[in-house]
């Protein structure tokens, strides 16, 4: 009791020391400042500046101690000044984070030569810091300096415009002050700006334009100047020339036209005598390469004949080792099945169980029918089998025959399936139909179906292709399936060959959308991954002489979709082989390291998407590259953000969580806005149906949703300024109750952060 006491007579005692010295004031605004100082002190609530010991700070700070920036008739102008800055400094008041450290960069401002003595408190730049000290640390290094409003806007101008290059805090103070000093020491803002904006952009890897460039155009602009001045002068001599000639009189015009057909006589003879000369020399010239050329061509010739000799040797070498390996492998085979056939008889013979079961099986109809179709198949592989020499045979007559490559598809059960080897086919039972399906896809000689599907087919009418793909899209929506607000015109961009590039943040659903346009148009799609390299597109060669077929390869010879996702994560010199593909020209045909000259399937299409435009790293993806100018002109760049309606159909019944991860979003926009910094943690589709999943299973709590989802990663100051919105928000009657009451709970787990109770952080 005794210690609030004292605290209080504390405060009166500082109370009176400033009204007194208010009361000698001769300035009438400060009675305005006394009478205020004695209101607020019988009834704090009327508080601007809070609590009332921070208030007394400031007035202390202004008239008591500070005397020399803010004398007698500046008092109550530097007063309501500090209360204009307290909501800046100040975001929840008194419940904002580290309070009493922003106290105290509070008060330093009003001391001797302080930020506030100047009027050099910039909002927009202060909250660019993070750590505020720093912001103290750059007025310092200027202070002294003579400040007018155009110092303050260049100076903010050129934080907003290199902030987002600067990851670091310390450099990013460095940059402001070292501008700040040029501008003040009298360079031009303007010139400064565009220095330091290039050189970031030059350590960010952004070249606009490169400096060879500009010594080439400076030397053209020079070069035209001089052509220019020499021009000038000779326009000037044919003047003075035509004057002469015009002054001259008929006989001296008599006289020169003789002279000069003269002299073009004389010159005529020299260079008919130049001509004949030069063509004799160039027809010697030309008889000597062709002399030499000749000569070579035999060298050269016979040194191909001999390797061409050598390597057919080779060959036929290596064709008779295979077709003995192979035989030996057949005989190897039969032998092989031959014991296993001794083997089953045997174990049928002496195995009573199986007997019971043989003698069961054979009064079922369907059993009886699988058993004899699966003897057909065994017949039928041994066929083959035995069949296996010839095919190396012919593979010796025609040794550029590329192998076959053999792809094994898991197949659904009751379902008959072809198995394709070399023109020879089986059918493969029921029985068989769960294990695998054999699909063999030849390099070269496969047969390859060219017709366009229907919505592809440009030589129906788009109109009538358009209202075949909405009727397919209905079904699927009646089906159940939820389309993003982009998906027609990503679809018209596909069916017209538009080569549509999405642009859009992750998980807001590019992915998804592009597994829908393949099962509307009936094709299958490949995410052919990073373009890292060049041979991701062509493929390569292998070290046996065999050929690496990529992804692409395959959309574009059999009529595949490309998906080219996170196009700006790969290298950029690498996709610049794309551009051949692009250019959607009709009977294209493209040459791959195999040799083989594959045509342009009509159903091949190329989908590219990333999470910026193309133009390289911004503030959330810092490690994208830009894409080359070339392949951008050949995308069609369509910008696909997050749908309210899709996440609406997400979340279905679960009305109050809709609604408040749409609040959520509101809020991080308004953060973005009020600091100039992109909002972390925003809440994307992905993660919606991610929550909807939890919803459903009843697996997570109200409340550690929040927690996963909504709360940790963020800091307090972010989660408090997120609190004041959606609570601000949340009171319109729109919002159905169960809204509020998650909005409630998310309210009272960042007061826990935000109070310091939140005992997990504090581990």
């Amino acid at each position: 009791m005794a210690k609030q006491k004292s605290e209080a007579e504390l405060i009166k005692n500082r109370v009176d020391r400033i009204r007194d010295t208010l009361v000698v004031s001769t300035d009438s605004k400060n009675k305005k400042l006394r009478e205020y100082l004695m209101n607020v002190y019988a009834n704090p609530a009327e508080l601007i500046i809070k609590p009332f010991e921070l208030y007394l700070d400031i007035l202390e700070a202004i008239i008591l101690r500070n005397n020399i920036d803010f004398p007698e008739k500046k008092w109550y102008e530097a007063v309501k000044y500090a209360e204009g800055i307290y909501p800046h400094i100040f975001i929840l008041e008194e419940n904002t984070a580290d309070f009493k450290e922003l106290a105290n960069i509070y008060i330093e401002m009003f001391d001797v030569g302080g930020v506030a003595c100047t009027h050099m408190f910039i909002p927009k730049l202060y909250h660019m810091f993070r750590d505020k000290v720093n912001y103290l640390r750059w007025y310092r290094s200027i202070e002294g300096q003579n400040y007018t409003t155009d110092v303050r806007e260049a100076i903010s101008e050129y934080a907003v415009k290199i902030r987002p290059f600067c990851y670091d805090e310390d450099m990013f103070t460095a940059s402001l002050t070292r501008f700040s000093t040029r501008y003040l020491s009298g360079e031009k803002p303007a010139t400064i700006i565009d220095q330091e904006y290039s050189a970031f952009c030059r350590m960010a890897g952004i070249y606009n334009v490169s400096e060879e460039r500009i010594m080439m155009a400076e030397q053209k602009v020079d070069a035209v100047q001089a052509a220019t001045s020499r021009l000038k002068d000779s326009l000037a001599l044919t003047e003075q020339r035509a004057k002469m000639i015009t002054e001259m009189s008929s006989s001296a015009i008599k006289d020169v036209k003789e002279y000069v057909d003269s002299e073009l006589a004389d010159a005529k003879i020299k260079i008919d005598t130049l001509m004949e000369r030069m063509n004799k020399t160039h027809a010697e010239f030309v008889e000597g390469q062709r002399r030499a050329i000749l000569a070579d061509k035999d060298e050269i010739v016979s040194r191909l004949v001999t390797d061409s000799r050598n390597e057919i040797n080779e060959l036929r070498r290596l064709v008779d080792d295979m077709v003995r390996n192979a035989r030996d492998e057949v005989v190897r085979a039969g032998r092989q099945s031959d014991d296993v056939i001794s083997r089953m008889d045997a174990y049928f013979k002496d195995n009573d169980r199986l007997k019971e079961l043989l003698a069961d099986a054979e009064a079922s109809k369907k059993l009886n029918d699988r058993i004899d179709r699966l003897m057909v198949v065994s017949d039928s592989a041994i066929d083959r089998a035995t069949e296996q020499p010839q095919i190396v045979e012919e593979v010796e007559e025609e040794p550029q025959k590329a192998p076959a490559k053999v792809i094994i598809k898991k197949t659904k059960p009751q379902q008959v399936v072809q198995a394709e080897v070399a023109d020879t086919s089986a059918t493969v039972p029921d029985a068989l139909s769960e294990t695998a399906d054999l699909v063999i896809e030849d390099s070269a000689d496969d047969q390859v179906d060219f017709t366009p599907c229907f919505l592809l087919d440009e030589t129906i009418p788009f109109w009538k292709r358009l209202e075949e793909a909405m009727k397919r899209k209905e079904k699927m929506k009646r089906d159940g399936m939820t389309f993003h607000q982009m998906f027609d015109d990503v679809l018209v961009a596909v069916m017209e060959n538009a080569n549509p590039y999405l642009i859009g943040p992750s998980g807001c659903g590019k992915t998804y959308m592009v597994q829908q346009i393949a099962l509307i148009l009936g094709l299958e799609s490949i995410d052919i991954g990073y373009i890292n390299e060049e041979y991701d597109i062509l493929g390569f060669q292998t070290a046996n002489g065999g050929y690496s077929r990529p992804n692409f390869y395959r959309c574009y010879k059999y009529g595949k979709i490309a998906f080219c996702d996170e196009l700006d994560n790969g290298n950029s010199r690498a996709t610049v082989k794309l551009n051949s593909f692009l250019s959607n020209t009709t009977n294209a045909h493209y040459a791959f390291p195999n040799g083989e000259r594959v045509p342009r399937h009509p159903n091949f299409r190329i989908i590219g998407a990333g999470n910026t435009t193309g133009n390289g790293a911004d503030v959330n993806y810092n490690t994208r590259e830009k894409i080359e100018e070339s392949v951008q002109q050949r995308f069609t760049p369509i910008f696909v953000g997050y749908d309210n309606a899709v996440e609406q159909k997400i979340l279905g019944d679960y009305k109050g969580w809709f609604e408040f991860v749409e609040l959520f979003r509101m809020a991080t926009t308004k953060w973005s806005q009020y600091t100039h910094f992109s909002a972390a943690g925003i809440i994307t589709t992905r993660d919606v149906t991610r929550i909807r999943k939890y919803l459903d299973n009843k697996s997570f709590s109200r409340e550690k949703i929040l927690e996963y989802e909504f709360v940790q990663t963020k800091e307090a100051d972010y989660l408090a300024f997120l609190t004041k919105e959606i609570m601000a928000a949340v009171r319109q009657p729109k919002y159905c109750e169960d809204c509020r009451v998650i909005c409630s709970i998310f309210a009272q787990r960042v007061n826990q952060i935000t109070s310091g109770k939140d005992t997990v952080r504090l581990m």
